[in-house]
């Protein structure tokens, strides 16, 4: 039962931090492929690693890449870049890990 719990829980939270991705980026249509590859790229590249996601679907891809860390709120926290291609567009941002999951700021 607890592991249940665990889990429900794990993917509310993930279900939350893709709203974030919307507000920042303006778009929404890619938000399991990124978040997958967001918390992937938070939680094992080093700063500077790029990870890429592609959605089959619609052909769009892009990257999410750790830049360093950020001491500005209660850590751990990264700055992070976040591209787009097919045109082009990088998003800036703070990420912190809160309850096993990054969650943008």
């Amino acid at each position: 039962m607890g592991k249940l719990i665990a889990i429900i829980t794990s993917v509310w939270l993930i279900g939350c931090a893709n709203t974030s991705y919307y507000s920042l980026t303006g778009h929404s249509g890619q938000s399991e492929q990124i978040e997958r590859t967001f918390q992937h790229a938070l939680e094992y590249n080093k700063d500077g690693i790029a990870s890429h996601w592609h959605d089959k679907n619609t052909g769009k891809s892009g990257t999410i890449k750790p830049v360093y860390a950020s001491y500005k709120y209660k850590g751990p926290c990264r700055h992070f870049e976040i591209a787009y291609f097919d045109p082009t567009k990088y998003y800036h941002g703070i990420a912190c890990r809160r309850d096993q999951v990054w969650r943008i700021h």
